[in-house]
């Protein structure tokens, strides 16, 4: 099926989704069109297992074996957690409907009727088969039924509200109404304004005015669950962002630097100009001097009085509503983390975002996510940062000098992760950024500035979408959703809500 449809598409993969072994398939077709070919030996793989196993793992998880859907084991709160046992490789009852509307998509190309001895296979038919079995065709074919796959992705079977089908349901109606939303709005949904919908519960308009959205109330805990998911990219780009210094920083000292001499270089006056220049204002006393709620105040994120008497959240960030999202773009889109304001940029993110996740996030879904730590020591979580600043520092970390606070967090999320990190990779893993010699860290001559973790399941998820075509990209109305999408839409919006 791979070769099949990259020798389809005259030497290119399926738009929107390739199969895996799609690279080798197009080296093939570049010098390949004519002829045929032993499948029995032609390597487009560079590990048959776990290409395989990637395929059966979701096969599995997404219930097409009687084992996996009657085995009694649960997906309770352990959406990231796959399973690859199969026992029988019974199908199910899906599994049955599936393979069905497939064979009906593929019935009458040669390809089906040629037995293993009939190899080598002529690359005609192989592009034949590719026509009517790759990815892009059966989301366009008229005769393909989708109402299996639909009633597969959305788990309509499954009323579990604590199970991962049930979970990824929401998660797909969530982007059908963001997609609605969005297209209401003239704009046209995509990761950026998909993490404003679920981050900051705003939309934006053709003139770039922010609109605030109400997000239905069956959606709410699944976009709260997706808003932790971006609090979790926001602190990982921080950290990364205060790597990127130390790499920086150590970079030409042999003979290493400790954290007080890294700290002090963070501090320089290059780096308190460069943040100034950012700020369009001078820090009083330099960045390091500063307590987190000084340095917010710098963003007009303005604290008063104790940390848990805060009760109106909203006016606090009312100055600077989108906070996160400006030093992102700072560090990503100016470039700020390679110069010398990256790591005083990275201090303020990270304040902010502790500061979001204490008085915005509820204490479910705080829980929620404080379960999915597995081992504090390891695991780095918005919930590991806060506890651990709380526990070395005292609750009152926010008004110590930044020196103090970001020298713990040098220590603990940013030295200790990456020897962490470092060990388990092992062999044939990334090289080492540095290494730590007593209390020096010494550098491997290297930079690293690519911070940006971005969004990896926002395009998949949309994907998946289009190919069920609930989503479309209308020539007049843009992207937007399809009368099946709409339908599905509110009729299981309507059931999740009751």
């Amino acid at each position: 099926m791979t070769l099949g449809a990259v020798l389809h598409h005259e030497g290119r993969p399926c738009d929107g989704g390739s199969l895996q072994g799609s690279n080798q398939a197009v080296i093939f077709g570049e010098t390949h069109t004519k002829g045929s070919i032993d499948l029995s030996k032609w390597n487009h793989l560079r590990d048959n297992a776990s290409g395989f196993g990637a395929y059966k793992g979701s096969l599995i998880n997404l219930g097409m074996f009687e084992e996996s859907a009657n085995s009694g084991h649960t997906a309770h709160d352990h959406e990231d957690e796959q399973s690859t046992a199969l026992e029988s490789g019974i199908l199910s009852a899906k599994g049955h409907q599936l393979a069905e509307a497939f064979d009906r998509a593929v019935t009458g190309t040669k390809f089906v009727d040629l037995k293993s001895e009939s190899s080598p296979f002529s690359l005609d038919v192989l592009a034949e088969f590719g026509s009517a079995a790759g990815l892009c065709e059966l989301r366009t074919a008229d005769d393909f039924d989708l109402l299996p796959l639909r009633d597969l992705f959305f788990a309509t079977n499954i009323d579990d509200r604590l199970n991962s089908h049930f979970r990824r349901r929401m998660s797909l109606l969530l982007l059908l109404w963001a997609v609605d939303v969005t297209n209401k709005s003239g704009l046209e949904l995509d990761a950026t304004s998909f993490d404003d919908l679920t981050y900051y519960r705003i939309t934006s308009n053709d003139k770039g005015d922010s609109i605030p959205v109400e997000t239905p109330q069956a959606l709410i805990d699944i976009s709260e669950r997706w808003r932790i998911f971006h609090f979790h990219n926001y602190l990982t780009m921080a950290l990364e962002s205060l790597l990127a210094g130390l790499v920086r920083t150590i970079r030409y000292h042999p003979a290493g630097r400790t954290i007080s001499e890294v700290l002090e270089a963070f501090d320089s006056q290059e780096a308190i100009s460069a943040l100034s220049e950012h700020l369009s204002t001078e820090p009083p006393i330099s960045f390091m001097d500063l307590t987190p709620v000084e340095s917010l105040a710098l963003l007009e994120i303005n604290i008063v009085g104790p940390m848990e008497q805060i009760a109106d959240a909203a006016e606090i960030f009312k100055a600077n509503p989108l906070a996160e999202r400006s030093l992102r773009a700072a560090l990503i889109e100016e470039d700020l983390v390679s110069g010398p304001a990256g790591p005083a940029v990275a201090a303020l993110l990270l304040f902010t975002l502790l500061l979001r996740y204490d008085l915005t996030v509820n204490e479910a879904h705080k829980g929620w996510s404080t379960r999915k730590v597995s081992d504090p020591f390891a695991d780095v979580a918005m919930p590991t940062v806060a506890q651990a600043l709380a526990l070395d520092l005292g609750k009152d970390w926010w008004n110590m000098p930044n020196r103090d606070v970001i020298s713990r967090l040098l220590n603990r999320f940013v030295v200790r992760q990456h020897e962490t990190m470092s060990y388990e990779k092992g062999f044939g893993g990334s090289p080492p950024l540095f290494r730590v010699d007593g209390t020096a860290i010494v550098g491997m001559d290297v930079v690293r500035d690519d911070v940006d973790p971005g969004n990896p399941r926002f395009p998949s998820a949309m994907q998946v979408l289009r190919d069920l075509r609930l989503i479309v990209n209308d020539p007049e109305k843009g992207q937007c959703v399809t009368p099946d999408g709409r339908e599905m839409l509110d009729s299981l919006l309507g059931a999740a809500g009751s």
